[in-house]
């Protein structure tokens, strides 16, 4: 985990896009902590969107107490029969 120090505006910049800034707090998983995570969460509901035209890039937003967790993949992902999803056509914040 790396850890950030100075502007809070800039630290989203660090981690590779403009995460929620305005509206709030996202963070960011590696793919395989965010299945975990779904795993923990017996009704989870999945945001998922995906952008590109050559190269799909799927991103899933999801949360978990009190915090929103979200990844990206450049597959889509079979999500469990208990996890309710919602294809969304963009997310209205950057990630």
């Amino acid at each position: 985990m790396t850890y950030y120090s100075g502007d809070a505006i800039a630290q989203p910049a660090a981690i590779g896009g403009r995460i929620f800034t305005n509206r709030g707090t996202g963070v960011c998983l590696k793919l395989e902590d965010f299945l975990t995570l779904l795993s923990k969460n017996q009704e989870a509901l999945v945001i998922v969107t995906s952008e590109g035209f050559f190269t799909k890039i799927y991103k899933y937003v999801t949360a978990y107490k009190g915090f929103v967790f979200f990844t990206e993949s450049l597959d889509k992902l079979e999500l469990g029969s208990n996890i309710e999803v919602i294809y969304a056509q963009s997310f209205s914040a950057d990630i």
